[in-house]
């Protein structure tokens, strides 16, 4: 039986790396006594997985995890909420059999920039784009898709769209536009993707059981 559960990662928690989130969400699992089942194996862990790691400083409203358990809990949610590290919240929980690794194809993202930062002359979604620690190349709009420019008080809001397979960080977007380096700027993975619809829609329509 699986349990997907959706967190939030946001304030100082988004500096935690891959691995450190992976150990907060585990130990959170843990110490809410849910009835979780283990690996094979000599160092036996938690059957869980998640869906591809942002980068570190990134707020992520969605980080999935899928729990395997030996059976259905009420009041999962809750206990989970009353152990979990501050700024790493679960939100919702959707008992299902859908493997959100098999199903997700892209991800939404959302940046906030000063408006006083940025120099819209200077961006060409046409540049070519070099991603060494990728050996990927291409132009900008192959990696960031559907880009939207909004204003929202003092900051320049922009959003895109990433495929599954063509990830690579915010940076390679904003950082030719900025006007200096010493610049704020929040980047937030905003949803997971599966083709046209949100990941949540999906777990809405598969689940059995929801708690939020």
């Amino acid at each position: 039986m699986y349990a997907v559960v959706k967190y939030k990662k946001c304030g100082l928690a988004r500096f935690l790396s891959a691995i450190e989130t992976s150990n907060v969400i585990e130990r959170n699992i843990r110490r809410a006594d849910l009835p979780f089942t283990l690996t094979q194996g000599f160092h036996r862990k938690i059957r869980i997985s998640y869906l591809e790691p942002m980068p570190t400083g990134v707020v992520n409203f969605a980080l999935y995890a899928r729990i395997e358990l030996q059976q259905m809990v009420d009041g999962a949610l809750n206990r989970l909420r009353s152990t979990s590290l501050r700024g790493l919240y679960p939100e919702r929980i959707w008992w299902t059999d859908l493997n959100p690794n098999k199903a997700v194809t892209g991800y939404e993202f959302r940046v906030f920039i000063p408006r006083k930062c940025v120099e819209f002359s200077r961006f060409d979604p046409s540049a070519s784009l070099q991603i060494t620690e990728k050996s990927k190349s291409g132009r900008v709009d192959d990696f960031f898709q559907n880009l939207e420019f909004h204003s929202q008080g003092e900051f320049v809001v922009i959003r895109y769209l990433q495929k599954k397979d063509r990830l690579i960080r915010s940076r390679y977007l904003y950082e030719p536009f900025l006007t200096g380096n010493d610049c704020f700027v929040l980047v937030q993975c905003v949803e997971a993707l599966c083709n046209e619809k949100r990941l949540s829609e999906l777990l809405e329509e598969s689940a059995w059981a929801i708690e939020s």
